[in-house]
């Protein structure tokens, strides 16, 4: 996702709550800036917060299989 199109999904989104269900690489002039954004909200993530919401996720994911 180029920079700017995250830009304009923050803007549009506003203030409402995001699960963030895909997050894809940000470019900048066609380079990878080292950030993830959501592709619904716009909402920036560093590699290290990209890693923590793939393992939230997982672990989530985990805790609901048990139940069933």
């Amino acid at each position: 996702m180029e920079f700017n199109q995250s830009l304009k999904l923050k803007e549009q989104w506003g203030n409402k709550p995001c699960d963030h269900p895909k997050v894809e690489k940000v470019y900048y002039a066609g380079a990878f800036v080292l950030n993830y954004s959501c592709i619904l909200c716009g909402t920036d993530f560093t590699v290290a917060e990209k890693l923590e919401l793939e393992q939230m996720r997982k672990k989530q994911g985990q805790q609901t299989s048990q139940v069933h």
